[in-house]
C-alpha cells in the first residue's frame, strides 16, 4: 500500500491518499506513516484519508484504523475518511467503525 500527502493539506487538516490494500501485511506501515506525518505536520487536528485507490480492507486494517482513532482522539485530532469505494464501506460499517468517525463514501 502506498501513502501519499495531498497537495490539499493545511496547517491544520492533513489529506492522505491511499493506494492499495490495507491489510496485515501493510496497515503496521500505515500507523507508522501516520505516526511520522504527525510529527512532520505538529499542528494537524484533522487527518482525511483519501480512500478512493484503496482496493481493500482487512480486519487488521480496520484494527489499525480503530488504534488510530483511539491515539488521536486524546491529542484533539479526528480522523475522516473519504472517497470510500461500496466494498470498503461495506466492511467498515460491518465492523461499526462508520459510527466512530465519519465516512464519506463515493
Amino acid at each position: 500500500m502506498q501513502v501519499e500527502v495531498l497537495s490539499g493539506t493545511t496547517d491544520t487538516n492533513l489529506q492522505v491518499a491511499l493506494t492499495g490494500e490495507l491489510d496485515a501485511l501493510t496497515a503496521p506501515k500505515l500507523y507508522e506513516n501516520l505516526n511520522r506525518l504527525l510529527q512532520e505536520h505538529p499542528n494537524t487536528r484533522k487527518i482525511i484519508l483519501n480512500c478512493r485507490g484503496l482496493t481493500y480492507l482487512s480486519s487488521a486494517g480496520a484494527g489499525i484504523l480503530l488504534m488510530s482513532i483511539d491515539n488521536l482522539a486524546p491529542k484533539g485530532i479526528s480522523l475522516e475518511l473519504k472517497d470510500v469505494t461500496p466494498e470498503v464501506y461495506n466492511i467498515l460499517d460491518l465492523l461499526g467503525l462508520t459510527k466512530l468517525m465519519p465516512v464519506n463514501h463515493v
